[in-house]
């Protein structure tokens, strides 16, 4: 039977600094909840927007919905984190940013990226991007393949100290994608 992912996600909430963090990643990937496709990036840009000028309530009530119907974005906990921040809630500030780091590491956990036996996993893009970023890197170009049973991205980044190869595992996102019902084309 697969976790209540709710349950898991207001256990962490509450109390981030024990949070199992790799159980909750996966619960949201077996749950109804995950998507890791189709993202509007225009609600994105509104909400940077917002924070740029320093509408922390309009921001703040984006932000919020945002999450509703992306639990684990890292960046957006982080935003969430700043407004809370400077709306003077220091303590839900603090909460928000704890659980944000731990779902960076566990991320980051998963895997050095040397090699694709030890890739890290990712449950969308995005999360590959922002590892990409923490590391100073931005990928020139990538690769899908399966190596055994998993799906494999090789990433070609460069960085500060020149080029270097990453490898992601994206089994959970392709696991997903191969589940979605082909759409019929002749209606």
């Amino acid at each position: 039977m697969a976790e209540d992912f709710e349950n898991l996600l207001d256990e962490a909430l509450a109390d981030p600094e024990r949070a199992d963090y790799t159980r909750l990643r996966m619960a949201y990937a077996r749950s109804l909840s995950y998507l890791p496709f189709g993202r509007d990036q225009v609600d994105i840009e509104d909400l940077h927007r917002r924070m740029a000028t320093e509408r922390w309530e309009e921001a703040l009530d984006l932000v919020e919905l945002l999450l509703e119907s992306d639990p684990l974005s890292i960046p957006l906990r982080f935003a969430y984190a700043h407004i809370l921040e400077e709306e003077g809630d220091e303590l839900e500030a603090g909460l928000q940013r704890a659980f944000a780091n731990g779902l960076l590491r566990a991320m980051l956990g998963s895997g050095d990226g040397r090699s694709p036996e030890s890739a890290i996993s990712v449950l969308d893009m995005r999360e590959m991007y922002l590892v990409l970023d923490v590391m100073g890197l931005r990928a020139v170009r990538s690769q899908l393949s399966q190596v055994g049973a998993e799906w494999i991205d090789e990433v070609e980044a460069v960085g500060r100290e020149g080029q270097r190869q990453v490898y992601f595992n994206v089994s959970i996102p392709q696991g997903w994608l191969a589940e979605v019902p082909e759409l019929d084309s002749e209606e």
